[in-house]
């Protein structure tokens, strides 16, 4: 049985096997059809941009490990709108993993894997790190990464009509993103293990799917507040708590 540390790592090890992504351009044309219609629709309802400009939301995320409830880490994110993150993750005392920006000049990184410390690190590598670990989701700048949608139609689960979309992205797996019918939200995103026919990479371990059981009210957005993923033999959940904080720039400036 993997720990939840063992799991950890190989997904951080994954984000670096990806880190060509983001300087991936997107050179091919992408389905202008009702998956576009839909992602739209899912990110208009989770309004993302709405969130205030004048304070810190705050998300604190208790990563468990359900066949070892004592096993847990903390992921520790702040965001201030449009595009000052922090990002931590925490097992234990020990600080795998560490990002944050002031969406200008300042990008830092840190990780216990590839035995950095804090230290100034390019924009390209620091949003090549965020992406996984951004509460907004992988769609939300689909574009910005190159990614292509297709939309698959109208399938049936567990009894309910859904709608499934391929999403095909370079350097990653390609993904089936499901969304409810009747309220347009995502619930299911399966992994295969199938590149885009556009790329190819080195294999790198990934869940088997990733499901987003509850949202959350938060201010006027909406986002996950509950999740878990299917990790070989491990089944992990996330519990996110969210607050709002006063702006201090330091958050987003200081190691």
């Amino acid at each position: 049985m993997k720990t939840l540390r063992h799991i950890l790592d190989a997904l951080l090890l994954a984000l670096t096997l990806l880190a060509p992504l983001r300087a991936t351009s997107q050179n091919h044309l992408y389905n202008p059809d009702s998956a576009e219609v839909i992602v739209g629709n899912y990110l208009r309802v989770l309004n993302y941009d709405g969130l205030p400009t004048d304070s810190i939301l705050y998300m604190e995320t208790r990563i468990v490990n359900s066949s070892m409830p004592n096993d847990t880490a903390i992921m520790r994110r702040w965001f201030l709108n449009p595009n000052k993150h922090r990002f931590e993750l925490w097992y234990g005392d020990t600080l795998m993993e560490g990002l944050f920006t002031n969406g200008k000049d300042v990008f830092y990184m840190t990780s216990t894997r590839e035995r950095l410390p804090w230290l100034p690190v390019t924009p390209d590598k620091f949003y090549d790190n965020l992406v996984e670990n951004d509460f907004r989701g992988t769609l939300y700048n689909w574009r910005a990464y190159g990614s292509e949608l297709t939309y698959e139609g109208v399938w049936q689960f567990n009894g309910h009509q859904v709608y499934r979309i391929l999403v095909e992205t370079p350097y990653k797996y390609n993904r089936y993103y499901l969304f409810e019918k009747e309220t347009g939200l995502l619930f299911l995103i399966q992994e295969t293990n199938t590149f885009s026919e556009y790329t190819n990479h080195a294999e790198y371990e990934h869940p088997d799917w990733h499901a987003i059981h509850e949202f959350m009210p938060v201010g006027q957005s909406v986002i996950p507040s509950v999740e878990s993923y299917q990790f070989r033999d491990a089944h992990v959940v996330h519990h996110t708590a969210f607050r709002f904080l006063p702006v201090d720039m330091n958050v987003f400036t200081k190691p």
